[in-house]
């Protein structure tokens, strides 16, 4: 595989780039072709490799199309990608894809999928449950194809370093699902907290819904006993499942009709519970805006947690040392209901059902889930707020991110979480807290070794075994 040459030196960056009038709105009506022409045009070149010519559309693969894969798919369609090969392990979850997309080779094996479409595909999307992000991911990189995959992007820190590490290796275009990155909101965290608009950050507190608000709405089960298929009532195996290829490199076992196609999020052997579910989202701008990789202790308390089910609430806090010039900082995260005390600058109001507070020297702020809004409390010093930071960090388009990646593929700025230089250690971050709650003692990372120092039982869950199937 050829690999594309790195960038010479004095080549244009990304922000200088988003200088020369390229105005984001025009950008994206013209799309991922006029973003990686005008990024040529100014003089800048892609790190990476296989790229896809501006004069023709990239040929798309998708893997996982029913539920949130047909979201990336519409999505990714609507972004100008060619769909030409569609596959899902469940052929009646993915009946809306396949009728819309009827062009589209049907494939229920990725693996077929990806040896036969040889050459005649040069992206895949990965939207399947967390279990199969890596093999499916880590085949289509070894391909020399561009890969978008879900978050969080592995089940394990382990896969996130070899995936790292192949994304270094191939040269290839990769982003990770946590659209959030690219919004406006995102940038404005990290421009402020740079700019010291709250002073020093020293404590945030995240929170989630996820799994479920005890006596609420509950989003998808956890802290449940172990499914039993013969249960009276229990359903038999759709016939368009195959449950062999849904399991994956997943333990075998019988269907389970209170695992998939969507209940499985709470058990471990296929995801991450409500941490991996929302970190990757709540936790991105923090991670991104104070350098939170590295070294750190984490402990957990939980209600209702076992070897193979998520709890049922949980309380996790990281205590992250200081940064070169940036402080210590004590992280803590919050599921199933749980929220940290509402701050008195809040005034009357009351906590959303998921955000983030910044505790800072000099004031507190907040984002939501997704950081699309961004905000100083209390309200009357947001009101006061007119003199604000200048606008460092490029913006993506419409906050699009999947507009971002194709534009990538065809030679446009590297995607923003992208698997080398941001996902990977952005799911470490967030897999550390569920270390620490299935170890089930507090537990201190080396990052530079890959261990719980004081854990080493913890390596088994680091890096886990994988069934043939």
């Amino acid at each position: 595989m050829k690999r594309a040459t790195p960038a010479p030196s004095g080549t244009l960056s990304r922000r200088s780039f988003i200088k020369t009038g390229a105005a984001a709105t025009t950008v994206f009506a013209f799309g991922a072709p006029f973003i990686s022409r005008a990024w040529a045009a100014a003089g800048a070149k892609s790190p990476c490799a296989n790229l896809v010519p501006a004069t023709r559309k990239v040929r798309l693969a998708g893997i996982g199309i029913g539920g949130r894969g047909y979201t990336n798919l519409t999505g990714l369609a609507e972004a100008g990608a060619e769909i030409v090969a569609l596959c899902d392990v469940h052929f009646e979850r993915a009946a809306r894809s396949f009728h819309e997309y009827p062009g589209a080779a049907r494939y229920r094996d990725f693996r077929q999928m990806l040896d036969e479409m040889a050459g005649r595909i040069d992206a895949v999307f990965v939207s399947t449950p967390d279990h199969t992000h890596f093999p499916a991911t880590l085949m289509a990189m070894e391909r020399g194809l561009h890969i978008y995959v879900e978050k969080p992007l592995t089940h394990t820190i382990g896969e996130a370093r070899v995936l790292k590490a192949a994304a270094k290796k191939t040269g290839v275009v990769t982003q990770m699902g946590n659209q959030g990155h690219a919004n406006e909101g995102t940038r404005l965290v990290k421009e402020w907290i740079e700019a010291g608009v709250i002073g020093a950050v020293r404590e945030i507190h995240s929170w989630t819904n996820r799994p479920g608000v005890p006596g609420e709405r509950t989003v998808w089960p956890q802290g449940i006993p172990w499914p039993d298929p013969k249960a009276r009532g229990a359903k038999p195996r759709p016939s368009t499942l195959d449950w062999n290829l849904w399991l994956n490199v997943a333990p075998a076992r019988e269907y389970m009709p209170d695992i998939a196609p969507f209940k499985w999020r709470g058990f471990w052997d296929y995801g991450c519970g409500a941490l991996g579910d929302m970190g990757c989202h709540i936790m991105d701008a923090s991670y991104w805006a104070l350098d939170l990789g590295g070294n750190c202790k984490v402990s957990a308390d939980q209600e209702g947690g076992s070897a193979f089910c998520g709890p049922i609430a949980s309380t996790i806090t990281y205590e992250i040392p200081a940064r070169g010039p940036l402080a210590p900082i004590k992280y803590v995260w919050y599921d199933g209901g749980r929220k940290p005390a509402a701050p008195k600058e809040l005034g009357a109001g009351k906590l959303p059902q998921n955000g983030t507070l910044y505790f800072g020297d000099k004031g507190i702020m907040f984002s939501d889930s997704y950081s699309s809004s961004v905000k100083l409390l209390p309200e009357s010093r947001m009101k006061e707020f007119t003199n604000r930071p200048a606008r460092t960090i490029p913006r993506v388009p419409k906050s699009n991110q999947h507009l971002e990646w194709l534009a990538a593929i065809q030679g446009g700025p590297k995607s923003g979480s992208d698997i080398a230089d941001y996902s990977a250690g952005l799911t470490e971050f967030v897999s550390l807290g569920n270390l620490a709650l299935r170890i089930g003692k507090p537990i201190e990372w080396d990052a530079a070794r890959g261990i719980c120092t004081n854990a080493p039982e913890a390596r088994i869950l680091i890096n886990k075994n994988y069934r043939v199937y």
